[in-house]
């Protein structure tokens, strides 16, 4: 098992590598934090092993024996009232390997249908799902991985799609603890049912590499991640920045600055900076910071604002433990983002 699970994640590693992920794509909610934990550490934590049921989403090979018979429900109030949700479960099984299975969904509301004369005719809903299966397998104490199987179904009116797609996940953790590593490819997979027949769409890949330190003396974790590794230019075409050329015809031609070139703007687009405070078990404060947020959903003429910022705070109370994050999309809104954990196992052995 361990030597099947090591080949296939090369395999799609390898893959990876090639792919490019556009700027275009389906089933974008796949990229939305799916815990108040994640959204508020910047969007994602796939380095830290600790039982939380939670981080399966971003990362399947957290799953082990710790998070046996744990459970998690996460509310998201998005932005414009945009609803989103995510349930997971898990249980593991000797020699085997742990199993989760969770269901994902986003509900962006009902709106006014109007034909091209903007004659109202009735209303319509839209919505995603995406159902998943995943297993994580740990061979030592040093190295875990898992892999994700998802079912997507997508809605908007009249207009349905259908796809399927996989993640997997790797994690390192130091012998001393201090110091874990998570690597994850997300969404490696294929529309099979396109809204529109003939013309199908990417789904957002999206491959990260990140890095976890605790000081040892203090309880500080600070976690830097690297994502949309497939892709090395996340800059967009911006009109103002072009630099113009006047031609013999008495046209204009724009020209960007070269593709592939280095910049520290781009290389920063890549990254989320995040520091996770634990004073005790029982209660823990978070934040973090997403670059690539910033850029591109904050006001152009002022980055004063707290767009790409992210905060939260957990705790427990009696066998609930209870977190909530609060990130900065724009100075027009916030997303709201509460989650419930708890392990089953623990209400049998308390009784």
């Amino acid at each position: 098992m361990k030597n099947c699970l090591f080949s296939i994640f090369v395999l799609f590693s390898s893959i990876a590598a090639l792919a490019q992920s556009g700027g275009n794509g389906v089933y974008k909610f796949l990229d939305l934090p799916a815990s108040a934990r994640s959204a508020s550490l910047g969007g994602s934590l796939i380095t830290v092993r600790d039982g939380d049921v939670n981080l399966v989403k971003d990362n399947p090979a957290v799953l082990d024996s710790t998070v046996h018979n744990a459970a998690a429900l996460t509310y998201i109030n998005y932005i414009s009232d945009v609803n989103f949700g995510y349930v997971t479960h898990a249980r593991h099984f000797e020699d085997v390997g742990t199993f989760s299975a969770g269901m994902q969904y986003i509900n962006y509301g009902t709106f006014t249908r109007a034909d091209e004369r903007g004659i109202k005719n009735g209303e319509f809903s839209a919505g995603e799902y995406a159902f998943d299966v995943s297993y994580g397998y740990q061979p030592d104490s040093l190295f875990s991985f898992g892999g994700t199987f998802k079912a997507i179904y997508s809605n908007f009116s009249s207009d349905n799609s259908f796809g399927l797609a996989f993640d997997l996940g790797a994690q390192y953790l130091s012998k001393n603890k201090l110091f874990s590593a998570g690597l994850v490819i997300d969404n490696l997979g294929y529309q099979i049912k396109p809204y529109v027949k003939g013309n199908r769409d990417n789904l957002p890949l999206n491959f990260q590499l990140a890095g976890s330190y605790k000081l040892p003396k203090a309880p500080i974790r600070f976690t830097v991640t690297a994502s949309r590794l497939e892709t090395w230019d996340l800059t967009y075409n911006q009109p103002q920045s072009e630099k113009a050329y006047l031609l013999p015809n008495g046209g204009t031609v724009s020209q960007n600055n070269e593709d592939g070139a280095f910049s520290f703007d781009n290389f920063m687009r890549h990254m989320n900076i995040a520091a996770e405070i634990m004073p005790s078990d029982n209660f823990h404060l978070r934040i973090g910071f997403n670059y690539l947020r910033k850029q591109e959903l904050s006001p152009q003429d002022t980055r004063s604002g707290l767009a790409g910022f992210s905060f939260g705070t957990g705790f427990q109370i009696k066998r609930f433990r209870l977190s909530y994050g609060i990130a900065g999309y724009h100075l027009a809104g916030f997303s709201h983002h509460i989650t419930i954990a708890t392990n089953f196992s623990e209400f049998k052995s308390k009784g």
